[in-house]
C-alpha cells in the first residue's frame, strides 16, 4: 500500500523535486526529501518541512555525505528519485526547445543552483571544468546515490524498488543542434547510467527497476523561471508514470 511505502527525492527543496515530493505525499507515500548542506538556512527548506516532508542533508559532490545520508534508518525504500543537478552560472543565450522562443541570461554562479544552465556557446569556448562540474553532479551523483540506497531499495515493501533518474531531451544525439555541450554530455551520461544499472541489476537478479524520465520544459529557479510546459500538469503526469512503471520500461527513457 502507498501509505506504507517510502520515497526519497534527492533535490527536493525547490522546482521539480519539491513538486514531486508534494505529489507523492498527496498519494499517501511517506516522503523524504534531500537538500544540500549549503542551503540549510534557505527558506525553501522551511517550505519543504512545512509540507510535512522528512528532510535529510545530502550533497551529490561529496561521497561521504551520500554514505551518511543512506543511514536514514532501516526503512525500506520503494522509490529513489535522482532529481538534483548542477547549475554552473554562465553568461549565455537561453535556447528554448522551440526556435521561436529565446532569451538572454546573464547569471553569476549560483551555489544553490541545481542543474546546468543551457548554454549555446560552441564547445571551443568551454573548458574542462565546464564539462566536469555538471558531469560530477548529474552523473556521478546519481551513480553514488543509487549504490548507497540500493540495499534499502532491495527491501521495498512491494518487492520492487525503483530508481528514477531525471534526464532531458537535450541528451538526444539525433536532435542535437550544437551548443550546450556540457549539459548534453552529462544528460547523455545519465541515460547510459540508467541502462547500465538496469542491465547489471537484472544480471544480479535484483528486483530493483531503473528508469530515465524527461520531466518537460517547466519554469523553475533553475531555468531562471523560463518554461514552455505547465509545472502542475507535467509533474502530476510524471508522478503517475513513476508509480505505474514496471518491467516493460526497465532501463528505458520516457
Amino acid at each position: 500500500m502507498a501509505s506504507t511505502q517510502n520515497v526519497l527525492v534527492i533535490g527536493a527543496n525547490r522546482g521539480i523535486g519539491l513538486e514531486l515530493a508534494t505529489r507523492f505525499q498527496e498519494k499517501g507515500y511517506t516522503v523524504f526529501g534531500s537538500y544540500r548542506p549549503q542551503t540549510r538556512e534557505d527558506t525553501s527548506i522551511l517550505q519543504l518541512k512545512t509540507r510535512g516532508v522528512n528532510t535529510i542533508e545530502l550533497d551529490y559532490t561529496d561521497e561521504n555525505s551520500i554514505n551518511a545520508a543512506k543511514g536514514f534508518g532501516d526503512r525500506p525504500l520503494s522509490i529513489l528519485v535522482n532529481c538534483a543537478g548542477d547549475l554552473a552560472g554562465v553568461s549565455c543565450s537561453f535556447v528554448s526547445p522551440s526556435p521561436t522562443l529565446t532569451r538572454t541570461l546573464n547569471s553569476p554562479r549560483d551555489n544553490e543552483g541545481m542543474y546546468y544552465a543551457w548554454d549555446d556557446k560552441p564547445f571551443t569556448e568551454q573548458s574542462a571544468d565546464d564539462l566536469l562540474d555538471p558531469f560530477r553532479v548529474n552523473v556521478v551523483g546519481p551513480f553514488l546515490a543509487s549504490k548507497a540506497f540500493l540495499p534499502a531499495l532491495e527491501k521495498a515493501n512491494d518487492g520492487k524498488g525503483k530508481i528514477i533518474n531525471l534526464s532531458l531531451d537535450f541528451a538526444s544525439i539525433s536532435d542535437n543542434t550544437g551548443g550546450n555541450a556540457s549539459y548534453r554530455i552529462s544528460k547523455a551520461g545519465v541515460n547510459q547510467l540508467t541502462k547500465t544499472m538496469a542491465m547489471d541489476l537484472t544480471k544480479m537478479r535484483s528486483n530493483v527497476l531503473v528508469l530515465a524520465v524527461h520531466p518537460g520544459y517547466v519554469a523553475t529557479k533553475m531555468t531562471h523561471f523560463y518554461g514552455e510546459d505547465d509545472m502542475q500538469t507535467c509533474v502530476s503526469s510524471l508522478a503517475n508514470s513513476i508509480i505505474k512503471f514496471g518491467t516493460v520500461h526497465d532501463g528505458k527513457y520516457m
